[in-house]
């Protein structure tokens, strides 16, 4: 395993405090985030951190366009206007009647498509999820799996290919997806240890970036799921990952749910925001 291929020097820390920070978009030095459990959404630019009150629980953050913020919630795609704190509602996914039963977990893009997953509340153990595709045209909503029982990652990795998880199992999954929208194959990428669970990522210079629930790091693979090296974090539950080119920085989002007082004491950053200064060896 190559530990000198990526180097992290840490530059910062947000005090973001979240429970289960998730979704994180980062783009023209300007990064969003959530707060799944207490309905938070928080954008963080030139140094300075506003934090909002989502009424429908949000799980990723699509996009950031001057005062309006796309979201995809636990009813579906949300626009959230940061001026007057308004929110409408784009499309319902198409289980609406089970949202009691439902939330959103993570999202992607497909091309100029997004993707949007939902997890079983209480028991996704015995209940598998759903992974939307959502076509540009009408914000229809398209099936593309309902195997996977906590959907997370959305990595595209290839023209018609991108990597989706399962955090219960601990495995990733390939997609190979045609343009139209319709699954054309699913390959087991990499299987990850008990008890470690991939979640949130990106791609760098071809190279996977996973952060590890409960495994206090993060996993750089190459694309064909050979595992490179980790990097350690200075919390147990790191939840996601993004790159921003400009500054070469890589953003980590955690989360603090499920810890006890003394992971806690051990792990005082758990839920906060890191930004990294990131180098690749060529």
């Amino acid at each position: 395993m190559k530990n000198n291929l990526v180097t992290m020097s840490l530059n910062r820390i947000i005090s973001s405090n979240c429970i289960l920070g998730e979704g994180l978009l980062v783009k023209n030095s300007q990064a969003a985030w959530v707060d799944i459990e207490n309905n938070n959404l928080f954008i963080e630019e030139n140094m300075s951190l506003n934090s909002y009150l989502i009424a429908n629980k949000p799980s990723v953050v699509f996009s950031v366009v001057e005062d309006k913020v796309i979201l995809g919630t636990d009813i579906g795609l949300v626009s959230f206007n940061l001026e007057d704190k308004k929110e409408k509602i784009l499309s319902y996914a198409p289980h609406k009647n089970k949202i009691k039963e439902y939330r959103s977990n993570d999202g992607g893009f497909f091309k100029d498509c997004k993707l949007l997953s939902y997890m079983h509340r209480s028991d996704p153990k015995n209940n598998s999820g759903m992974i939307y595709l959502i076509l540009k045209e009408k914000e229809s909503y398209l099936l593309l799996d309902d195997s996977l029982h906590i959907p997370n990652s959305f990595i595209e990795i290839g023209p018609n290919e991108i990597l989706i998880s399962d955090s219960l199992k601990g495995q990733i999954w390939l997609y190979k997806i045609d343009d139209d929208g319709s699954l054309l194959d699913k390959i087991l990428w990499a299987q990850l240890e008990s008890g470690i669970a991939p979640d949130g990522g990106c791609i760098i210079n071809n190279l996977i970036f996973f952060t590890l629930w409960d495994g206090s790091s993060i996993a750089v693979f190459n694309k064909d799921g050979t595992l490179l090296t980790n990097l350690s974090l200075p919390v147990i539950r790191p939840t996601n990952c993004k790159f921003d080119k400009v500054s070469s920085q890589l953003w980590i989002t955690s989360a603090s749910e499920g810890l006890s007082k003394d992971d806690i004491k051990l792990y005082p950053s758990s839920g906060n925001t890191f930004i990294y200064d990131l180098k690749i060896k060529n």
